[in-house]
């Protein structure tokens, strides 16, 4: 009996530990995400920018860098790798992605953008705040369009991934 006892309370520390493991694995920003729905609000107006029907996006953070990748999910394929001036715009228009270093305390994030396929945001550091329940993450923030040289008045931006990996 005493064999049993030892063994049932052994077996519960066990995977009492592993239960923890797995929480903080949770709320740890590392990993993969997927978007899930964006929206960006500039004065009055609010805009879905982001909804997962044409479109899908992956973001991924390791221990010092961010990257994401948005592609469409109606993408043709080219018969030449001489794609005309059509191809490329269709090409363009159907795949996009920044990376860089990030950094990250007290559920801000701060993301240092050193590439993108769209130039404007190469050098530029957006700042947001991240909330994480789960595997829901919600990242949100002012969104600089005058910095970046695309809008006459700065937004709001925010998105929800939720955890793939």
């Amino acid at each position: 009996m005493r064999i049993l006892f030892t063994l049932v309370l052994a077996g519960g520390l066990l995977s009492g530990c592993q239960t923890s493991s797995h929480n903080s694995q949770t709320d740890t920003l590392e990993g993969e995400w997927q978007l899930e729905l964006e929206t960006l609000v500039i004065g009055d107006q609010k805009y879905t920018t982001f909804d997962g029907k044409s479109r899908e996006m992956i973001k991924i953070f390791t221990d010092s860098h961010f990257a994401f990748s948005s592609i469409g999910t109606n993408r043709p394929r080219f018969n030449s790798y001489q794609l005309t001036k059509e191809q490329k715009v269709v090409a363009f228009d159907n795949f996009g992605g920044s990376l860089g270093r990030y950094s990250y305390e007290n559920n801000i994030l701060t993301e240092h953008i050193e590439y993108s396929s769209i130039p404007n945001y190469e050098g530029v550091s957006i700042t947001f705040k991240i909330t994480i329940m789960g595997d829901t993450m919600t990242q949100e923030g002012a969104y600089p369009l005058v910095k970046l040289g695309l809008g006459e008045q700065d937004g709001y931006l925010r998105a929800t991934f939720k955890r793939i990996k």
